[in-house]
């Protein structure tokens, strides 16, 4: 991609691919031998963009592909991926044709499931793959109907079962084993291995694939490798959040850049933005970015949103904006230096104070915090070495 192709936007995330791949190779040699791993790719990649992230972490050396959604899986197959992509949603019937035609494995919990399958296997006129979900105590997807019943009914209804799995939240989600997790790491992985391994066994199927490990039991705790581990957050240069051991060497690959389309000054004691929450105590160099909450810039998910600190963050912004003070607010890089933004975040567009960048120009480029999976997925996403960025 040339420069003129890769700037044409004013706002684009540019993606470093050399970090996505060495982040999938630290993770690959912390593997037992013998153990696949499934590059988790929904939600845009983490917001890093879907179909460049799966081609990144193929080459790289990913034998399968997570997604959530049928979409996710059909739009994978249209750009020519043809790797073994697990839908960890349950189809829904009418979902379920596109799904068999795209040659996509589907998560199976129940009977019904399979059923759906079955019809749209006969419909299309080809094979249903399926993965049964086991629910181990997070109680997202529980489970009315015996694991073994739900491979049963697939057997007899031609639908392939090629895989057994579960997931485990962080500690206290509720896994059978959690209190014995306190006391001693990886009981819970360890009890659903054994318990994949009868079932497996009374079913005659030994070489279904087993899995329950995400990031953080792939990085913390190797007996749970089992055949394959779902890598999603490591992948893209982030630990999990309860996760202690971190010494993997993790890159940063996400950048969302736009850049400055106006500069104006204004006076002591002007007032910007909506409700004028940050007043000028200096003369005020402006620099307006066309980056807004409606690209994902200033949200948080309501888990944080809700959470006591971020409410006292929010009073300290406020009344530090109130003074003129940008200490406690976000900050932009413009030509590697920090500017922070004044005023309230618009849906279209924000304001930075530059005062102490007098060599900003029009059109520099800005580097803008954000939270990845909630930036819009209609910006662009630019996949770079870092020697062409």
């Amino acid at each position: 991609m040339n420069e003129q192709d890769r700037t044409r936007h004013a706002t684009r995330v540019m993606i470093d691919a050399e970090a996505l791949r060495h982040n999938a190779r630290q993770v690959l040699s912390r593997l037992k031998k013998g153990t696949r791993m499934m590059a988790v790719v929904k939600a845009n990649a983490y917001g890093h963009g879907l179909i460049g992230a799966a081609e990144t972490f193929i080459g790289a050396g990913a034998e399968w592909l997570g997604v959530s959604s049928v979409a996710e899986g059909v739009a994978l197959r249209e750009a020519g991926i043809t790797a073994p992509i697990l839908v960890f949603m349950p189809a829904v019937r009418e979902e379920c044709e596109a799904l068999v035609e795209a040659h996509l494995t589907a998560t199976v919990a129940c009977t019904a499931h399979v059923t759906w399958l079955h019809e749209a296997a006969e419909a299309v006129g080809t094979s249903a793959r399926a993965h049964v979900y086991v629910d181990t105590g997070l109680s997202r997807m529980p489970g009315d109907e015996p694991a073994i019943d739900i491979i049963d009914t697939a057997a007899g209804l031609g639908v392939t079962v090629t895989g057994l799995y579960t997931h485990y939240g962080p500690p206290g989600s509720g896994a059978m084993a959690d209190g014995l997790d306190l006391f001693r790491s990886g009981v819970s992985a360890r009890m659903f291995g054994a318990l994949a391994n009868d079932l497996l066994a009374a079913a005659d199927r030994r070489e279904l694939i087993a899995h329950c490990a995400a990031s953080a039991l792939t990085l913390e705790e190797p007996e749970a490798h089992l055949g394959m581990v779902r890598v999603g957050t490591l992948l893209y240069g982030q630990y999990p959040a309860h996760v202690k051991r971190r010494d993997l060497d993790l890159r940063d690959a996400f950048e969302l850049r736009s850049r400055i389309l106006h500069l104006g000054s204004v006076g002591v004691g002007a007032k910007i933005g909506y409700g004028g929450e940050f007043r000028a105590r200096r003369e005020t160099l402006l620099a307006t970015v066309p980056v807004g909450y409606s690209h994902g810039l200033g949200m948080l998910p309501q888990s944080l949103a809700e959470r006591p600190q971020t409410a006292v963050k929010g009073f300290l912004s406020r009344t530090a904006g109130a003074w003129g003070n940008p200490k406690h607010l976000p900050v932009v890089r413009v030509r590697g230096r920090e500017a922070p933004i004044v005023g309230r975040i618009a849906m279209d567009h924000c304001v930075v104070d530059v005062t102490d960048l007098p060599e900003a120009a029009l059109g520099d480029d800005v580097v803008l915090p954000v939270r990845r999976t909630s930036v819009n997925p209609e910006i662009p996403r630019v996949f770079v070495a870092p020697e062409e960025d």
